[in-house]
């Protein structure tokens, strides 16, 4: 069980961080003026650091594999394989945009 424990709440981790980087890249872009906001894209890659969020993402797909293997809990299991997955879509997918 402490597998996809740890596994939750890496993949927790990672989700927090990467609602604060996407609230720190509003917060930029409703703080700029008309030209700025133009050319957005050139800022918003000063946050490219928060694809470096998927490693932890990685280390926490591990250790689900590992609960697997030793044939955890399913409930923890799958609600681990289900946060990992929420934590990877809110790094990909830009969601300050739709507070815009």
């Amino acid at each position: 069980m402490k597998f996809s424990i740890i596994s939750v709440l890496l993949s927790l981790l990672t989700l927090f961080l990467s609602i604060k980087a996407n609230l720190d890249i509003l917060n930029d872009y409703l703080s700029a003026d008309g030209k700025t906001q133009a050319l957005f894209g050139f800022t918003e890659l000063k946050y490219s650091s928060k694809y470096y969020f998927l490693i932890i993402l990685l280390i926490s797909l591990l250790l689900i594999r590992f609960a697997f293997k030793n044939k955890e809990l399913y409930k923890f299991r799958y609600s681990a394989i289900f946060v990992l997955i929420v934590g990877g879509i809110s790094i990909v997918v830009d969601f300050w945009k739709w507070f815009i």
